[in-house]
């Protein structure tokens, strides 16, 4: 049998794609893969075969004699298969992929540009997430505050008066008296009473902001009290009457040097560190002076309580403190000429410790001390060394023993007061005051019964600077008073109680929330935040909540109120009623402009969007913003004659701050005609023509207001409103556009804004000429205008098309309708011409005219095609088959 060659032997390439295809489990897993090329593969053989005959050392004799045998030259064959060259022979006809470095290089270019391409499509739009997030989140966060305050107009009559404690203390006496109904539902007399006292508080709002811009001083404290005063006598009045004494006092608004400053506090309150001197300096004053509000007002109870009994006190013509606390505490604890509680420690039937208590609470402390030097050898029998640290205790500046005399004081209190239940509460009391002892404990049940006691004994108890030798868990100061009434709530006390409470503590941002949280008392919180920011008493957040008027900030969580809210929130009540009044309550957010910044000119911006919303709100612009009469004068409004009350230096920055903000403000809200309005005003002419051109583009597309422009009359298009005042309104925009465009010089408007509104106001002229059917007309306007080409010269059919691009957006959005309303027009002008039964040559060639003008048309159409939508260009077919 015969071996015959393969007809089809197989390639280098298609073994070596065989040799791919072989399974991976008959290569070894512990032996690496070789993966040669071609050439590697051809050197190799070449070097194993130099090897081979190497060692083969020549050619085999006996093969010589077999081919001889057989009828072979061998040496013959030899010498010709030596002279081959196959150096080439397995060269590859094109470069092989693990050779091509140039294809290698040319396909990463182009993988790393998708790649780039890819994450740049990413990247984007995770950005445009990203501020779709961030722009929801702030319109929802704007939306979320209007719905807040526009509800907070409405809120029921919220009280906590559901949870209050009773008192045994004084009822109508114009104190804290815990019976009133502030809950109940307003009678028809309290709520004219209440719109009284608004009407008397606007008055002084008023006038306050007159003397701010007159730079002179104004009793505020007291205006405002009186004002509150003149509702009425009853017990909801006089309580108020009481808290604006305490304000008064608290502040000191009134002294023999005059009113206090504008701002006198501010420094202190709202720029010092909490901890340096200024602040506590101011802290010790605020607690002395709610002292001294706690003491007048105990005072005044100590007499009313005398006079309702007069037999009992028996105060006789002797009207001395001493005497007038003797009577008191007679009627308090004797019945029917005896005492009637054994707790008392008596020098000769004499309550000692009482007399000299009540002395001190009425603020008498130099009286006190007097009745124990004339006492002294009878208090010794009871305590030896009493009188020694009495008198120290109150002849020191800020009532404090120094150190080693409140060492002895505490060896002593220890020893017999201490834990002793049968001891007489007022010793004890006394004890507690002048030694400061027990401070964790800072209350005798027995003395201090009622609120007012109660907080009088903690504002003696605090000092705002550590003492000599006083230990850390013994400073107890403004600050820590103030956690105590936080920690307290505010459901306990009723609320004009509990709003007191909190001024007496210096609770004042927390005074002012509370107290605007009840319905029927919203006027009151907002006047009370205006005294005391005033003052510079009212700290405002760095970052406001949508929600809530009281924010914590910082680690320390100091309450801040948002002032401005505030005001916004009252002023919404009758902002379109009284847009002039709203202001003047807005003008005083600009109080806190002088914080540092950012903080104050924060303050001034909200102030300024504030007014701008009054503004576009009642769009009162004559009177608020001033008026520019058609001979260009100006007129000032309320807002530039109260400049200096917002923080605005002249009339640029009036314009520019708020006039302009204005304008932007209302363009954005697509409110063109206020904006048209707001940018006259301001002098920005360029802008009130880019406004005009939008509005007067938007015109093109809506019915015509007029009746009468045809047949002649072309006054409308011809005169503006020239007797009418631009704040007035115009009465349409076609009016006011042609008024502005003649009052306006050429040199103040540019030049292409000036030619495109005198397109938009022929325009519109064609398309009311159309409405009406005055064909003819508008066909002629329409050409003369220049801007679709019906003249069948390609020359200027293709320049009409490249010009299109250079004219403004308001024409090119209307372009659609334009082209329709003009092949309309064609159109209907050749169908009567058609249906017309007369034949002259005239009518042939004016339909002639009018097919050429739809072929021009269709023509300059075409080469719109892609700017026009398909409808369009549809109907424009469907018309060109009609006219032709």
């Amino acid at each position: 049998m015969e071996w015959a060659p393969s007809s089809a032997a197989p390639s280098l390439a298609s073994l070596r794609e065989q040799a791919l295809r072989l399974p991976s489990s008959a290569h070894n897993s512990d032996l690496p893969p070789l993966n040669l090329g071609f050439d590697q593969i051809e050197s190799q053989s070449r070097r194993i075969a130099a090897k081979r005959a190497g060692e083969n050392g020549g050619p085999n004799g006996s093969a010589y004699y077999l081919l001889a045998s057989g009828g072979i030259d061998a040496q013959v064959y030899s010498a010709a298969v030596n002279e081959l060259d196959v150096t080439s022979t397995f060269e590859p006809l094109l470069p092989l992929a693990d050779t091509d470095v140039e294809g290698h290089l040319q396909a990463e270019h182009q993988q790393t540009i998708l790649s780039t391409m890819s994450e740049g499509r990413q990247a984007t739009a995770a950005s445009f997430y990203k501020n779709l997030d961030i722009q929801m989140r702030h319109s929802w966060e704007q939306q979320k505050q209007s719905l807040f305050e526009e509800l907070g107009r409405h809120q029921s009559g919220a009280s906590t008066s559901a949870h209050t404690l009773d008192t045994p203390r004084r009822s109508g006496a114009g104190g804290f008296d815990r019976d009133s109904p502030i809950g109940a539902v307003p009678s028809v007399s309290s709520q004219l009473q209440m719109q009284s006292r608004k009407l008397r508080y606007d008055i002084v709002i008023r006038r306050l902001n007159e003397a701010r811009k007159a730079k002179s001083a104004f009793d505020l404290v007291k205006e405002l009290g009186e004002a509150s005063g003149g509702a009425g006598n009853d017990l909801k009045s006089r309580q108020m009457d009481e808290a604006w004494r305490l304000l008064a006092r608290l502040t000191r608004s009134s002294t023999t040097e005059g009113p206090a400053r504008q701002r006198q506090y501010a420094q202190q309150y709202l720029v010092a560190d909490p901890d340096s001197d200024d602040a506590g300096r101011l802290r010790a004053s605020i607690c002395e002076g709610a002292k001294e509000h706690l003491q007048e007002e105990f005072m005044t109870h100590v007499e009313n309580t005398i006079k309702a009994q007069p037999l009992e006190a028996h105060l006789g013509g002797d009207p001395s403190f001493e005497n007038k606390i003797r009577a008191y505490i007679d009627v308090k604890y004797k019945k029917h000429g005896a005492w009637a509680t054994t707790r008392l420690e008596m020098i000769n039937s004499t309550p000692v410790w009482a007399r000299m208590y009540y002395l001190l609470r009425i603020g008498q402390p130099k009286k006190a001390l007097q009745f124990a030097q004339e006492n002294e050898r009878q208090i010794q029998k009871l305590e030896n060394t009493f009188v020694t640290y009495f008198k120290k205790w109150i002849d020191s500046p800020d009532h404090r023993l120094d150190r080693l005399t409140r060492n002895q004081f505490l060896i002593e209190y220890n020893r017999r007061i201490k834990g002793n239940s049968e001891a007489d509460p007022y010793k004890h009391a006394i004890y507690k005051l002048i030694g400061r002892v027990d401070i964790e404990r800072r209350n005798v049940p027995e003395v201090t019964k009622t609120t007012e006691d109660w907080l009088w004994f903690q504002l003696s108890l605090t000092r705002e600077t550590p003492g000599d030798g006083e230990a850390a868990r013994d400073q107890y100061g403004m600050r820590d008073l103030g956690r105590v009434l936080i920690e307290l709530g505010d459901n306990r006390l009723k609320p004009v109680l509990q709003f007191r409470v909190l001024l007496l503590g210096g609770q004042f941002e927390r005074a002012i929330d509370f107290l605007f949280r009840q319905s029927q008392l919203q006027t009151d919180a907002v006047h009370f935040a205006i005294a005391l920011s005033y003052f510079g008493l009212l700290r405002v957040p760095s970052q406001p909540s949508a929600v809530n008027l009281l924010i914590e900030e910082g680690p320390s969580k100091v309450p801040c109120l948002n002032f401005s809210r505030l005001l916004h929130r009252y002023t919404r009540e009758f902002v379109q009623v009284d847009p002039q009044e709203a202001l003047q309550y807005l003008y005083l957010i600009c109080l806190n402009s002088d914080l540092p910044a950012p903080l104050g000119k924060k303050q001034t911006q909200e102030c300024l969007e504030y007014i701008r919303d009054v503004v576009l709100e009642t769009r009162k612009y004559r009177e608020l913003l001033g008026d520019v009469l058609s001979d260009g004068t100006k007129v000032p409004g309320m807002i530039q004659r109260d400049l200096s009350l917002i923080d605005l230096d002249n009339e640029s920055t009036f314009t520019r701050d708020l006039i302009s903000a204005a304008a932007r403000t209302a363009r954005q809200e697509k409110r063109f005609e206020d904006a048209i309005l707001l940018f006259d005003l301001a002098e920005q002419k360029n802008a009130v023509f880019e406004v005009l051109n939008i509005e007067l583009g938007n015109s093109l597309s809506r019915p015509s207001t007029t009746s009468n422009v045809g047949g002649g009359d072309r006054q409308y298009f011809q005169e503006g409103t020239a007797n009418v005042s631009i704040s007035t309104g115009p009465a349409d925009i076609v009016r006011t556009a042609r008024r502005l465009y003649d009052l306006y010089r050429v040199d103040e408007v540019d030049p292409r804004s000036r030619k495109t509104c005198q397109i938009l106001l022929n325009l519109k002229e064609v398309m009311i000429l159309y409405e009406q059917q005055h064909l003819d007309q508008a066909l002629k306007m329409i050409e003369a205008l220049d801007i679709i080409p019906l003249n069948s010269v390609l020359v200027d059919i293709i320049k009409a098309a490249e010009d299109f691009k250079e004219l403004d957006e308001a024409i090119i959005r209307n372009f659609d309708g334009i082209l329709l309303t003009t092949m309309d027009i064609i159109y209907k002008l050749h169908s009567a011409l058609r249906e017309s039964p007369f034949g002259d040559a005239s009518r042939q060639e004016r339909m002639v005219d009018l097919r050429s003008k739809a072929r021009s048309l269709m023509m300059f159409a075409g080469m719109l095609r892609f700017r026009l939508t398909s409808e369009t260009y549809a109907k424009l077919t469907r018309l060109d088959v009609h006219v032709a």
